[in-house]
């Protein structure tokens, strides 16, 4: 039992023949298993198979007034029924008969008389394999279909990966902008973008300056915030993923139910690769921002560093010349009371006493202006290398 049998539906079968009591015996005997349409000549037959209800099989004479069955399948081939099978009926036997019925595109030969069990055998034989075809040929256009869109898939995720590879050689805001107006030219797509971060902030569309209308249109997106980062705007879709802002024209984030499903399919890649861009756009952006932050916090090093330079030899300066002053002081110190002591009528050993406690105290403020020139030694060496992280 074929397919259509099995799913409850009577396939139909065409009957053409000349003859009205051949076409009412056929329909008689076929007519408890098929819905049967019948035709009297190969014209009428043409018109039936292109009509609301084509049949499933035809039943087909050779011999006919005017168009026979042999060319009158050779018409059905090149017509809608191409693929519906079709079995001759002929009280011709002879081998060449069978083989003009074959070239004319005919799948079975049944003679005249035929035995019932035979005709009903063939019949559903080429239905089932009619079926069997049919279903081949469905799975053959979802299987091409698949492959289709899986190239489809993989040429976008294609535009997603040259667009990350073309980021390494961006050095500024402008140039991601146009990188990734080149990869949205790639998906069909147009709008405007404004990137904000270390670097300043720009607004453009893939040509010029933003209009004043996108700017608004920017500064909207903005102001909803970053919850959620996609959002619709009637036909059209923003995106805001902070440092980048992005609006897309007929980009429809929301679908009607009876939007052609293989379209709808494609918007919803396509907002999602646009989002993948977007977030290796925003990296990027970081990169440079950070950039620009490690290269401020070198020019703030090396001005540090040449100001502490200034003034370590500054302080070393005037170290210096508060050792020679105190050395002055205390040298005087020694002759005044050197001279003081002829007056002062002291002993030899109360003389020596003082003399030892100014030197004692000398050399304690030697010792002290020597740690000093100690400490500002190691903070040159600290400036030192500081000055080599430039």
């Amino acid at each position: 039992m074929n397919a259509q049998h099995l799913l409850g539906k009577r396939p139909t079968l065409l009957l053409v023949d000349d003859s009205s009591e051949m076409l009412d015996l056929m329909e008689a005997l076929l007519s408890e298993s098929y819905n049967i349409l019948t035709a009297s000549s190969g014209a009428r037959a043409l018109e039936l198979v292109d009509s609301d209800t084509p049949p499933d099989l035809i039943l087909l004479d050779c011999l006919m007034p005017g168009m026979d069955g042999y060319e009158t399948c050779r018409k059905l081939r090149a017509s809608s029924a191409a693929a519906t099978p079709v079995i001759f009926l002929s009280a011709l036997t002879s081998i060449d008969e069978r083989l003009l019925g074959y070239s004319a595109g005919g799948d079975d030969y049944v003679c005249k008389p035929f035995d019932m069990a035979e005709l009903m055998a063939k019949i559903e034989r080429q239905l089932a394999s009619s079926a069997s075809k049919r279903e081949l040929g469905q799975q053959l256009n979802e299987a091409v279909n698949a492959v289709m869109s899986s190239a489809d898939m993989v040429g976008e995720v294609g535009v997603v990966l040259d667009f990350q590879r073309k980021l390494n050689t961006c050095v500024d805001y402008a140039g991601i902008a146009a990188n990734l107006f080149e990869s949205l030219e790639r998906y069909g797509l147009d709008g405007c973008i404004r990137i904000r971060g270390q670097m300043g902030v720009i607004s453009m569309n893939s040509k010029v300056a933003c209009t004043a209308l996108e700017q608004s249109i920017l500064e909207h997106l903005i102001a909803q915030g970053q919850d959620p980062h996609i959002r619709p705007l009637g036909p059209h879709t923003g995106f805001n993923f902070g440092s980048v802002v992005l609006f897309l024209r007929d980009l429809p984030m929301t679908r009607p139910a009876g939007m052609d499903p293989e379209l709808s399919e494609r918007y919803g890649r396509a907002i999602d690769n646009v989002a993948l861009l977007i977030e290796g756009a925003c990296t990027k952006v970081a990169a440079l921002d950070n950039e620009v932050a490690v290269r401020q916090l070198n020019d703030k090093i090396i001005k540090m560093v040449a100001m502490t330079r200034v003034a370590l030899t500054d302080i070393s300066s005037r170290n210096r010349d508060q050792a020679r002053e105190v050395n002055e002081l205390f040298e005087a110190l020694a002759r005044d009371m050197e001279d003081s002591y002829i007056h002062l009528g002291l002993m030899q050993q109360q003389e020596d006493f003082l003399s030892g406690l100014v030197k004692n105290y000398k050399e304690s403020a030697v010792r002290t202006l020597a740690k000093s020139k100690e400490t500002e030694s190691r903070l040159m060496q600290v400036i030192d290398q500081l000055g080599q992280l430039k």
